[in-house]
């Protein structure tokens, strides 16, 4: 029977490769790699289980999609930390302040219910301003996933805008905007 250390000599940076491809950091990489190898290790010494390198790989998997909703929340976090600064445009009137706190919700809700990946891809866009080039390069995807991912996301964010509010037109302007964003 192979032991867990024996898999780590072996496979450590094969295994750090497969969770960075999930997450696209090779410092959260390195990270999530080590603590997946630490629980196997902490299983084979308690007699809980048989070691595999399966079993390595799903932990590691696991680690990798945990750490990606964790990202998600820290996201749509910081859209609502903004929110509550309560910051008002003296030029905005109460209808255009309500039109973007409905838009901010309805996105939020979307980023909500998008695969980790397409909201990693939507959040890079999006929050961080990255091309479609760079992200696909800090993710390890190419530049046709990338456009397949924000093509998604914006899909989710129209259904989400249309659940609110079918009649009101002005919503659908700041969807175009977001189209027309995004294409640049």
């Amino acid at each position: 029977m192979t032991t867990v250390v024996e898999i780590y000599r072996q496979r450590a940076r094969t295994l750090e490769r497969f969770v960075r491809r999930i997450l696209g950091n090779q410092d959260e990489a390195a990270e999530v790699s080590q603590e997946a190898f630490l629980r196997v290790y902490v299983a084979e010494l308690g007699g809980q289980t048989a070691v595999s390198e399966a079993l390595l790989y799903t932990v590691a998997k696991n680690l990798a999609l945990s750490e990606l909703r964790k990202r998600t929340h820290r996201a749509t976090d910081s859209l609502g930390d903004m929110d509550s600064l309560n910051v008002v445009s003296p030029d905005v009137s109460p209808e255009t302040r309500m039109e973007q706190h409905q838009m901010i919700n309805a996105v939020t809700e979307a980023m909500d219910r998008m695969a980790p990946k397409c909201l990693e891809v939507f959040r890079l866009r999006k929050i961080d301003g990255l091309s479609h080039a760079e992200i696909g390069e800090q993710l390890g995807i190419s530049n046709k996933t990338v456009e397949r991912h924000i093509t998604r996301a914006l899909q989710l964010c129209h259904e989400q805008l249309n659940r609110q509010s079918r009649a009101k037109p002005p919503r659908l302007a700041c969807v175009a905007q977001l189209d027309r964003e995004t294409q640049q």
